[in-house]
């Protein structure tokens, strides 16, 4: 027999939980959310992104990560891979990016209840794009590159100069998607051509563009604990779920720092 539940999160326990940890109106949030952490909440998915907006309050803006994993050059496929001969079979058939119909893997139930929100803007990258929903939805969202997708001309360089805060619930700091800055301003990773079905003029097309390496694998942990070890994360639990809010311009200053000082080490 199934345990019973006797726990559950309503709306206003993670409003108040977000307020405790440091949401404010106004702010400008880049969410990372796994959900299952939280345990039960009332509503779901739904209630969890009703309770962010009503912590950032009319004036905040919410941006997620709306990453198409699959809508990617096929050649680079290694978990599993895929053979040579099926290789140009993808590239012709795979479905070209549509931010409302468009399957997005792994992005998490909060992400696709955000999707079917009226009011929420895409940016146009095939399989790196973001949603935002609020005050500058617009704004972040008005221009995204193709080639090097999360560099300063994307929206997360929009982020960083906006001061923008970064909220991981449930999650380690190898979500943090902003964090991939420090590694384009670095240099630390080699670049790679990458491909990706996407709408031009009207029609499906397959293109090439060029990107670096990423690798959130590669340091991001260690970024982490020196944010935490200088007191620049604001963290909490919720039962079992660490909730950890930090400035995005502080991230990537020191993961810059960070990837200079081991480049300069192996040097």
């Amino acid at each position: 027999m199934n345990e019973a539940i006797t726990k559950a999160l309503s709306k206003e326990d993670l409003v108040e939980a977000l307020k405790r940890l440091g949401v404010e109106s106004g702010m400008v949030l880049e969410v990372h959310s796994a959900l299952s952490k939280l345990g039960f909440i009332i509503g779901g998915a739904e209630t969890y992104n009703d309770a962010l907006i009503e912590a950032i309050g009319h004036n905040g803006t919410i941006v997620m990560p709306f990453q198409d994993a699959y809508n990617t050059e096929p050649a680079l496929f290694r978990y599993p891979p895929i053979a040579y001969e099926l290789q140009e079979t993808y590239r012709s058939t795979m479905p070209a990016f549509d931010p409302r119909r468009s399957e997005i893997y792994q992005m998490g139930k909060s992400v696709e209840n955000m999707r079917r929100r009226e009011g929420v803007e895409f940016s146009k990258h095939p399989n790196c794009a973001f949603l935002a929903y609020g005050r500058y939805a617009k704004t972040l969202m008005a221009h995204h590159d193709l080639d090097f997708a999360l560099d300063d001309d994307s929206p997360l360089g929009k982020l960083y100069e906006m001061k923008a805060s970064c909220l991981l619930v449930g999650c380690s700091y190898d979500n943090m998607t902003s964090l991939h800055l420090a590694e384009y301003r670095t240099k630390v990773r080699g670049i790679k051509v990458d491909g990706a079905a996407l709408y031009e003029d009207g029609k499906r097309v397959y293109k090439n563009y060029l990107d670096i390496c990423l690798d959130s694998d590669d340091g991001f942990e260690e970024i982490g604990a020196r944010l935490e070890a200088k007191g620049l994360v604001k963290m909490m639990k919720v039962g079992e779920c660490e909730l950890r809010l930090l400035r995005i311009d502080q991230a990537v200053l020191e993961g810059t720092t960070y990837y200079l000082e081991r480049m300069m080490k192996y040097r």
